[in-house]
């Protein structure tokens, strides 16, 4: 009984390797798809989405609202409208607003980006995206989900199949104490490895960059280095800059540190995100092409035309290459 116990736990390590190796493989195929060739003009939003998401994206949004006197960022991460700004033609930039302007006293940083978590302007720099073929939509990997509930059904039957170890255990069953430790460590590896697998594939489906995406922000950051920031428009000078490398980027230490307060990524030194790079993953790292991000510019200098107008996306050379879409090919 000691010897088929064994060699069945090194079967349920296999079958959980197996059937994880399935969902990445079907993952890798889908995010890895031979990038068209075609240039893409991108407005810093844009490049602030697929670099780190909507956090970034909104990030961007802040700093750049900041910097143009349209917000006020206070002590303790409360942002605020300022009086008197006038209304931004960028979707993200005017939901910002909105969403200060419908609750007096404003919102902690932390606290207005959960509650523009799923707005429609957020959607449509997600659906663009995901349309130019730079992100992947979550349908695509229908295939690879059924995959990963495969997975899942396998780390269930292990976790089974552990708990019946222990319950032969308990009646006396174990002949071979060796062996039959040998099947309770396997079964637990194979345990172990189901639910990191189902765990570290469940982040990887979601918000995934795909390669042609990756090539873009690799091409924008070669454009725009960090470090260098191009005066020519607020859009230019502040959003470009936090939306390819975070909110430190904007030159302000203190609002930095004020608007990663409540943020469990931010620390104010870069792109601070939630993924991984490499082979077509998720938002959040400046190494690959994933989601984070949350730094934010300074505040002060009015922007001509007025507040949050001057910048963002329109005002970015129409987002054009000059915000560093460059071409994919």
């Amino acid at each position: 009984m000691d010897f088929v116990l064994l060699i069945a736990a090194f079967g349920m390590v296999f079958l959980v390797g197996a059937a994880e190796q399935r969902v990445e493989r079907e993952r890798r195929r889908v995010s890895q798809a031979t990038p068209s060739g075609a240039g893409h003009s991108l407005s810093p939003y844009e490049l602030a989405y697929l670099s780190g998401g909507p956090r970034r994206a909104v990030n961007t949004a802040l700093a750049v609202l900041a910097t143009a006197g349209a917000v006020r960022v206070s002590r303790g991460s409360l942002v605020t409208p300022v009086h008197g700004a006038p209304p931004s033609p960028v979707p993200i930039e005017q939901a910002v607003l909105d969403t200060l302007a419908a609750r007096p006293g404003g919102y902690r940083a932390a606290e207005l980006r959960r509650a523009l978590d799923g707005h429609p302007a957020l959607a449509q720099l997600a659906g663009g995206l995901a349309a130019r073929g730079l992100t992947v939509d979550e349908g695509a990997f229908a295939t690879a989900w059924r995959h990963r509930d495969r997975l899942q059904l396998v780390t269930v039957l292990a976790v089974l199949f552990l708990v019946l170890e222990f319950v032969l255990a308990g009646v006396g069953v174990a002949g071979q104490r060796q062996v039959f430790l040998g099947a309770l460590f396997f079964g637990g590896i194979a345990v172990v490895s189901g639910l990191v697998g189902l765990y570290k594939q469940k982040r990887k489906l979601r918000n995934v960059v795909t390669r042609e995406g990756r090539e873009v922000l690799r091409s924008a950051r070669v454009y725009h280095p960090r470090g260098v920031q191009d005066q020519s428009s607020l859009a230019m000078a502040v959003g470009v800059p936090v939306a390819l490398y975070g909110l430190a980027d904007a030159g302000d230490r203190t609002l930095c540190d004020e608007l990663s307060v409540g943020d469990p990524g931010g620390d104010c030194a870069g792109a601070c995100g939630s993924h991984s790079g490499g082979d077509g993953s998720t938002f959040g790292s400046d190494s690959g092409g994933s989601f984070g991000g949350l730094d934010f510019g300074g505040g002060g200098s009015s922007c001509g035309g007025g507040g949050s107008s001057c910048g963002g996306g329109s005002s970015c050379g129409g987002g054009g290459s000059s915000c560093g879409g460059g071409s994919s090919g």
